[in-house]
């Protein structure tokens, strides 16, 4: 498993807005899009093309274009959701699937309720989209639900992660073609599982509680 920390002072900017608790959920959830963004061009180095001839209004030349199968965006709904319209400004011929997640707040293990995902992802390249890796469970879990309909490589993007989310992950992953790309990694996970620092609830955050 690869982990990659996009260091950009813009990146950092947004993020600190992000953890400020007096951010309003309108401005979270526009500095959430911008942010995404930002990680998704880092997140997206690697994705596949191949070439394709165009006329230019001078002369012939070769660009590229991404290749087929085309690459699957899946949010983890909720806060998944959140990093979406950031990710398909960057790349808007993806193809969008879904995954629903939710973590027992008691085992703080997670339980699928809800997919939109193609049957069969032989040969995809897959960008999950999950604001905050904690302890690593629901994203291991959507990880292995890509693998089992077989995507062959997985790419993740958070906002936040803490170190042990990232030694689950890593275990959880082994022997598999697996990236994880950051805004930040913060310190540690408190008694509760959040986040230290963080910047709370990602989903209350953008959307409210409910």
């Amino acid at each position: 498993m690869r982990v990659h920390v996009a260091d950009h002072p813009l990146i950092t900017h947004k993020l600190t807005v992000l953890r400020n608790k007096e951010t309003s959920s309108p401005t979270f959830r526009a500095l959430t899009e911008e942010l995404v963004t930002l990680l998704a061009y880092e997140a997206t180095r690697a994705v596949r093309v191949e070439p394709q001839e165009i006329e230019t209004p001078v002369t012939t030349t070769v660009g590229v274009r991404l290749s087929e199968p085309r690459p699957l965006v899946v949010p983890i709904l909720r806060a998944g959701l959140g990093m979406l319209e950031g990710m398909v400004k960057l790349m808007p011929t993806a193809e969008v699937g879904f995954l629903g997640m939710v973590r027992n707040e008691e085992t703080l293990e997670p339980t699928t309720y809800a997919e939109r995902l193609p049957d069969d992802l032989s040969h995809r390249q897959c960008f999950v989209l999950d604001p905050m890796l904690a302890t690593g469970g629901s994203l291991g879990a959507a990880i292995d639900f890509l693998f089992k309909r077989g995507a062959v490589d997985v790419t993740a993007i958070c906002i936040l992660a803490a170190p042990e989310g990232i030694a689950a992950l890593e275990k959880a992953t082994e022997g598999r073609d697996v990236t994880i790309v950051l805004g930040a990694l913060d310190e540690r996970l408190n008694e509760n599982g959040y986040i230290v620092p963080g910047l709370g609830d990602a989903g209350d955050r953008l959307y409210g509680t409910v």
